[in-house]
């Protein structure tokens, strides 16, 4: 008598490392939209320090300046009037999936 036990493979979620954020992000362009849709583009400057640089965006056709930094594993964005923090799923070479406590965010960034 053979039989097989079949068992629902959880799919861990695997996250970059900061390493890996570090290694993938500054330096890049990217684009992408806000989760109600308005397009958004940010160049990331390389890293000053090894953990932080600039961000110059366009967020519906208004430029700013803001802030990027690494902290505890999280790709994170000061634009001066709010903050965010996101575990990040590389995708495939370039597209990347931001989580927001630990649930996806609807569009995909775009390395450029």
């Amino acid at each position: 008598l053979a039989f097989c036990l079949v068992t629902p493979m959880a799919t861990a979620q695997t996250f970059m490392s900061e390493d890996e954020l570090l290694a993938t992000i500054p330096g890049s362009s990217i684009t992408s939209k806000t989760d109600e849709g308005v397009a958004w583009a940010q160049n990331y400057s390389a890293a000053k320090g090894k953990r932080k640089g600039a961000i110059k965006g366009v967020f519906d056709g208004a430029r700013y300046d803001a802030k990027w930094f690494v902290k505890d594993g999280q790709w994170c964005e000061n634009w001066g009037d709010g903050e965010g923090c996101w575990s990040v799923e590389q995708v495939d070479a370039k597209s990347l999936r931001m989580y927001k406590d630990g649930k996806p965010r609807p569009n995909l960034w775009k390395l450029k």
